[in-house]
């Protein structure tokens, strides 16, 4: 069992011209770097005996892992190592369990030898993901007001409390309440550069766009239990959109309209007495690059390890991967560093704005735009039925208020100053 769900977990993540997950890495290292190339001359000198022994104990080492095991895995990942330094996968589920260790540094260290071993892989952006996650993650801090206490249940911020959130704070107003997530002011350059790939026409002219005020935003896509539960309290029209017979419960709802979209934010805000609204496209964007410009939030490439999408297709000269042909569940896959889940794929997202070929005269404060054609609507994100290119960070996409197919929202909300 420990040996199909670990090559299962090799596949998943690694990307190579050679068949053998486990063969010999050939991708060329720095020539500086005399611990990587001592590493790599080992693993490629191996015999089949020794190959199969650190396979061996690499897979014993990741039944550990799965098991919650730490201390025993970290120990088996090690021996193996001792004999194939070289292998990043794992190198890669070393750091992992490090991580659960609370040895970050040495964690990190690892992840950037994962990257310097394997570049340009899926198993590479992987790593990049988890320091990118490393670097954003601060010191605990305690559970944020609004969200379930021991002796109590969610319910609307007071003004006191709403006054002193900080970034990355969350908060719940009611039990089927989607969670937010605090998000902070600033200013970044919307759109996409001439140079990035696959861009479109209607990415720019990138522009500077200021928030002045920090804001909260969903933590992820409203779900169908959410959706479902806004029925039940007799809100959202009474609609209850098919989810193709994918499952509902933690996934996004789909094959809702714009029009739907905006019945779920006038119940939620009836029900919290707060004035929740679907997000500005420039909120959306802002959010889903968090803080970076990059066409992803993780860097310059992507695999279906990080994201939901048609892995039939390759970004640039990167990996293709799996078509799940579904959407998955909202938690899936890393967080951004603003801690928001799944803003790259899974499902397309209605915003607030009307549809503009571009983005002269756009609204500079972050605000929705509503002039232009507003029976269309802006999406972004990309969904699980899209190419990679569709998922980047600038990339948008408009659609008529009343149609259905393939897509969802995600709430925000403006706080007390």
């Amino acid at each position: 069992m420990a040996r199909y769900f670990f090559l299962c977990m090799v596949l998943s993540l690694a990307w190579a011209p050679a068949g053998d997950a486990w063969a010999q890495n050939t991708a060329p290292v720095p020539a500086a770097d005399a611990g990587l190339n001592a590493d790599r001359a080992k693993s490629n000198a191996l015999t089949a005996e020794q190959r199969d022994q650190a396979q061996n104990l690499f897979e014993r080492a990741f039944d550990l892992f799965q098991s919650e095991d730490f201390e025993a895995a970290r120990l088996g990942f090690e021996k193996g190592l001792v004999i194939d330094p070289a292998n990043s996968t794992a190198n890669f589920f070393l750091a992992e369990t490090l991580l659960r260790l609370d040895d970050k540094a040495l964690a990190r260290s690892l992840y950037n030898k994962v990257i310097a071993l394997d570049p340009n892989t899926a198993i590479a952006l992987k790593a990049e993901v988890a320091l990118k996650t490393l670097s954003a993650s601060g010191p605990s801090v305690a559970p944020a007001v609004g969200v379930v206490e021991q002796r109590g249940s969610a319910r609307p911020l007071t003004v006191q409390q709403e006054r002193a959130l900080k970034p990355k704070d969350s908060f719940k107003e009611c039990e089927q309440c989607p969670e937010m997530v605090v998000v902070p002011a600033g200013s970044f350059a919307m759109g996409s550069p001439q140079s990035e790939p696959e861009r479109q026409d209607n990415e720019g002219p990138q522009h500077q766009v200021t928030f002045a005020r920090q804001f909260a935003v969903g933590k992820f896509a409203v779900t169908f239990d959410e959706w479902d539960a806004c029925v039940a309290d007799g809100g959202c029209n009474g609609y209850k959109p098919s989810d193709q017979g994918w499952g509902r419960g933690r996934r996004p709802v789909i094959n809702v309209s714009w029009n739907d979209a905006k019945t779920y934010v006038a119940w939620l805000s009836s029900k919290t007495g707060k004035t929740y609204r679907l997000l500005s496209e420039a909120e959306r964007e802002y959010v889903t690059r968090a803080g970076t410009t990059t066409p992803f939030w993780w860097g310059s490439q992507i695999s279906t390890s990080l994201a939901n999408y048609d892995g039939n297709y390759s970004y640039r000269e990167g990996p293709k991967g799996e078509y799940r042909e579904m959407t998955m569940p909202v938690d899936s896959f890393s967080p951004n560093p603003w801690g928001l889940y799944q803003v790259h794929g899974n499902v397309l997202e209605w915003t607030k704005d009307c549809w503009n070929d571009g983005y002269r005269g756009a609204p500079t404060d972050g605000s929705a735009r509503t002039s232009g054609d507003c029976a269309l609507r802006v999406r972004r994100g990309g969904s699980s039925d899209n190419v990679p290119g569709g998922l980047r960070s600038a990339s948008r996409s408009r659609f008529t208020t009343g149609a259905r197919a393939n897509s969802g929202f995600r709430v925000g909300r403006t706080l007390t100053p």
